[in-house]
C-alpha cells in the first residue's frame, strides 16, 4: 500500500520563528514535504535548508494567489506564522500593520475553508493581545481579557478572533496559540535581546562605547524559539480543535536581568546608557504566561536562558 506523503505548509517559513520551525520539522518529520511561503528570496533559513524545501514567493494578502497556492500544495497541515511582527514599528505604520495582518489572515482562512477544509491549521497569535495586564493578574491564562495597547497587538487580536469565528462558523480544525516573548539566533535587531547582543559584540570589537537600552524595568516571559516551535508542532498534532493555548516559560524576568546576563557573557566591560529613542509610547509593566493548559499535553520549556543568550552572542560574533 502506498502511503501519501504528508504535506506541510508554513507561511512565513523563511522568517525568524519559521526558519527554526523548519529546522525542527526536518528532524522530527523527515519524510514530510515542506512548503514555505516568503515575500521575497531573502531568508533567515540556513542555506543548507533552502534547497531541501519548496519555497513559494507569494504575497499572502492576495487572496486569489493564496487560494491558488492551497490548490497547488493541498497541505495536510498549516502553520500560519506570516505577519508584520514588530511592536515598535507598528506605532509609525498603524494602517499598514492592521491592513496587512488582517488581510493575511483572511486570505489563509478563506483558502482553508474553500480548498482544504479538513487540514489542521495552527494560528499564531501573540501574548501582546492581553496588553495592559495588572501585576496582580499575572501569570495570565487564556481567559484573560484583551486590552491591547499597540497597533501590532490590535492586529493580532483581529487575527485571533477571525480564526475563532471561522472555526465556529465553518467547523474548521483550527488551533490557536498565543506565544509569549521568544528569542534566538537570526532574530532581527528590531527586538530587544538581539539588539543588545549586537551592540555588545560591537563593544567587544571597539566599534561602540556603550550599550544603549530602553525600558529595563519591564518584566517579560522569555523562552528560546527552539522550545516554542517544538510546542507549535505538538499543538498542531495533539492540540484540541477550537482551543487556544498560551505558550511560554511561565517565569517572569526583568529586561535589566537579561542585560546583566548578557553583559556577564561579554569578553569586556559593557557600560550602559538609557536611550530615550528606544522607549515606546506605552509599555506593559509585566506579562507572564500561565502555561498549565499546554503543559497538559506534555510540553515544558527545556533550554536554559543562559544557553539561549550564549547562542545569540555567538551568532552576532560570527557576523562580519
Amino acid at each position: 500500500m502506498i502511503v501519501a506523503t504528508k504535506r506541510i505548509l508554513i507561511t512565513g517559513g523563511t522568517g525568524f520563528a519559521g526558519s527554526h520551525l523548519v529546522e525542527y520539522l526536518s528532524k522530527v518529520e523527515p519524510d514530510a514535504e515542506l512548503h514555505l511561503t516568503a515575500l521575497n528570496k531573502t531568508a533567515d533559513l540556513p542555506s543548507e535548508n533552502l534547497d531541501k524545501h519548496q519555497i513559494h514567493e507569494i504575497d499572502l494578502a492576495d487572496q486569489v494567489a493564496t487560494h491558488a497556492l492551497f490548490s497547488e500544495v493541498m497541505p495536510d497541515r498549516i502553520y500560519h506564522l506570516a505577519a508584520l511582527a514588530e511592536v515598535g514599528s507598528s506605532f509609525t505604520n498603524v494602517a499598514r500593520t492592521l491592513t496587512i495582518n488582517t488581510q493575511l489572515q483572511l486570505s489563509v482562512l478563506s483558502a482553508l475553508h474553500e480548498v482544504t477544509p479538513e487540514s489542521r491549521l495552527l494560528l499564531i497569535g501573540s501574548a501582546q493581545e492581553y496588553g495592559m495586564v495588572e501585576q496582580s493578574e499575572n501569570p495570565v491564562d487564556e481567559n484573560q481579557p484583551f486590552r491591547p495597547i499597540n497597533p501590532y497587538a490590535v492586529s493580532k487580536v483581529a487575527q485571533d478572533l477571525l480564526g475563532y469565528a471561522y472555526a465556529q462558523s465553518y467547523k474548521l480544525p483550527i488551533i490557536r496559540v498565543r506565544p509569549f516573548n521568544h528569542t534566538g539566533e537570526r532574530q532581527t535587531t528590531a527586538f530587544a535581546i538581539p539588539a543588545f547582543a549586537k551592540q555588545i559584540v560591537a563593544i567587544e570589537r571597539d566599534q561602540q562605547q556603550v550599550l544603549k537600552v530602553g525600558n529595563l524595568a519591564a518584566i517579560r516571559d522569555i523562552s528560546d524559539v527552539k522550545d516554542i516551535v517544538r510546542g507549535y508542532q505538538l499543538l498542531l498534532e495533539k492540540g484540541e480543535v477550537g482551543q487556544v493555548y498560551n505558550i511560554g516559560s511561565g517565569v517572569g524576568v526583568s529586561m535589566q536581568a537579561i542585560v546583566d546576563e548578557l553583559r556577564a557573557l561579554a569578553s569586556c566591560e559593557v557600560p550602559l546608557e538609557i536611550d530615550q529613542e528606544r522607549m515606546r509610547p506605552i509599555d506593559v509593566p509585566e506579562l507572564v504566561a500561565d502555561i498549565s493548559v499546554v503543559s497538559k499535553l506534555g510540553w515544558q520549556p527545556d533550554i536554559p536562558r543562559v544557553e539561549t543568550l550564549q547562542r545569540i552572542l555567538i551568532f552576532w560574533r560570527n557576523q562580519t
